[in-house]
């Protein structure tokens, strides 16, 4: 079953045309990703897909539903959650009360009270490995640490696909690997990703499909072995 749809979409902006007709749809059960050069697009497509940026022309479906006009807030509830490559925070709210934004945002009221969203933040802060730092400003966090909130911040939204724009850059491995397994952990509850990185000894490992973007076009998709090998992939990275 697929869970998004991305169809024919195209983008420009002041007469460069960002996306070229993309089609592709994600599967439920994937760790897919998007790499690419430099100004390949993928950024864009993340944008696209939750809402911050309009299309031109093309459609976007998430279950069935069509989100292509929808607003980011109302792509959030319907379970489409996002992190940023610049970890978007509070600084001047807690670790803790950054969580609890987007859990109000998105709470049932006649079953979630303060102390159930209190409950959910502390355990996905436990979940990430940062729970130490509940109560700590976020402005006072690492850059690692930051994006770690950015990512358990996201979950508070119960998404069913997350949306990670460079979630490996600029961090310690050992944070890469705390990364890793969580996603892999989240994948086994049924929650998809799609990935979007430059690090692609990371990706290789990661994910299960991977599309290629270069110059706003679609130029390869596959399992990581065939993106590999593709004749296409490596003119679009090495030039020969």
């Amino acid at each position: 079953m697929s869970g998004l749809q991305i169809k024919n979409v195209r983008m420009h902006f002041s007469g460069v045309r960002a996306l070229d007709d993309i089609s592709f749809n994600v599967n439920e059960g994937e760790i897919f990703s998007l790499i690419g050069p430099n100004g390949s697009g993928k950024t864009t497509l993340l944008n696209a897909t939750s809402g911050i940026y309009p299309l031109n022309t093309g459609a976007i479906k998430f279950e069935g539903r069509s989100i292509e006009k929808s607003s980011p807030h109302e792509i959030a509830r319907a379970g489409i959650a996002r992190t940023f490559q610049i970890a978007r925070i509070f600084p001047r709210m807690t670790a803790l009360e950054n969580m609890l934004a987007p859990g109000f945002a998105v709470r049932d009221p006649n079953t979630e009270d303060r102390t159930t969203l209190i409950r959910r933040a502390k355990e996905h802060l436990e979940f990430l490995d940062i729970d130490g730092f509940a109560h700590e400003q976020a402005a006072d966090l690492s850059g690692g640490q930051r994006m770690l909130l950015q990512f358990a911040r996201a979950l508070m939204l119960k998404p069913r696909l997350m949306l990670l724009d460079e979630p490996f850059g600029g961090i310690h491995p050992l944070l890469v690997e705390r990364i890793l397994q969580r996603i892999n952990d989240l994948r086994s509850r049924g929650i998809d990703f799609i990935v979007v990185s430059h690090d692609l000894p990371t990706i290789m490992v990661l994910a299960t499909r991977i599309i290629v973007l270069a110059n706003g076009r679609l130029i390869a998709d596959g399992t990581p072995n065939e993106v590999r090998e593709d004749p296409g992939v490596i003119e679009a990275y090495l030039g020969v």
